[in-house]
């Protein structure tokens, strides 16, 4: 028996798997196409000749594949052999996929966890690296000293399968909402005849305000807490009613800033005009989304 089995073994699994046996832990590898294993061999892994002889080597087994359909295609066929197992899914993907692999992994009597790996493949191991994982509790306490080995940062932040693909798509949407209001900001500045530079040159003013609404949002929605704001949601739709007047006039396109300015005003409709603006996601998370 091993340790920890390491199933996929591209740039990221073979990371994987190499800062495992790092860590002085036996581990047996499977890859599709075997010579990938051949460095982690001559490191000392055991090579597996089937993804089931990899699943029977250990108690646990890292997946790390093309996303969660991947793993659950693998894993199907193999459904009689995981029960006892604990699976820990590196792999990416959304939360229907996620929710289809936990369903199949739970029938099949299977420990499980949901990782993300917030890292490049040259992190893996490192003390500030951080995997994030979902899943039941008494998984994550069995086996995340191994995960921990893989990124000191890394923990325990839910037990629904939809929690970590539901993270990812939270950061993404944030970072991409910056990055689409730049290049919002930058049209607007080029209707407008501003030279670009003049707005490039306000990016420490508009990164120090990013933080400030990090914090804000920080202190205000893991606890709900929307009273006694630094500006009111009315103060905010005042604002962007400015905002996409200019936009406007000046004939830009103005799609991203039409919609925080609805959203705003929705939320003033709705009750929340003296309340921070962070209190749009109660709002947001009780109207059921658009899936077609």
């Amino acid at each position: 028996m091993s340790d920890i089995s390491v199933i996929g073994l591209g740039k990221m699994g073979a990371a994987l798997a190499a800062a495992l046996l790092d860590s002085g832990r036996s581990v047996t590898v499977w890859n599709r196409s075997p010579d990938k294993a051949g460095p982690l061999v001559e490191a000392g892994a055991k090579l597996a000749t089937s993804a089931e002889a990899a699943l029977a080597a250990s108690p646990a087994t890292v997946t790390c594949l093309k996303n969660h359909q991947t793993t659950t295609d693998l894993l199907r066929p193999l459904s009689a052999h995981l029960s006892g197992k604990a699976i820990i899914d590196l792999s990416t993907g959304g939360a229907e996929e996620a929710e289809v692999l936990v369903a199949l992994l739970t029938g099949s009597g299977a420990g499980w966890q949901i990782g993300m790996i917030n890292a490049y493949p040259s992190g893996i191991g490192n003390e500030e690296t951080a995997i994030l994982c979902a899943g039941p509790r008494e998984v994550w306490d069995a086996h995340g000293d191994a995960i921990r080995v893989l990124g000191g940062a890394s923990d325990h932040v839910g037990t629904t399968a939809a929690a970590i693909p539901g993270l990812f798509a939270a950061m993404f949407t944030a970072r991409q909402g910056f990055m689409f209001g730049l290049i919002y900001g930058g049209a607007v500045c080029r209707r407008a005849g501003l030279p670009m530079d003049a707005f490039a040159a306000q990016m420490p003013v508009t990164l120090d305000m990013a933080r400030n609404y990090a914090e804000t949002f920080t202190k205000t929605v893991p606890d709900r807490n929307y009273d006694k704001p630094g500006a009111t949601a009315a103060v905010y739709l005042a604002a962007l009613d400015d905002v996409l007047a200019t936009f406007e006039a000046t004939k830009t396109a103005d799609a991203f800033p039409r919609l925080m300015r609805d959203l705003t005003r929705q939320a003033v409709e709705n009750g929340l005009s003296d309340k921070e603006l962070t209190a749009l996601v109660e709002m947001l998370a009780e109207q059921q989304g658009n899936s077609s």
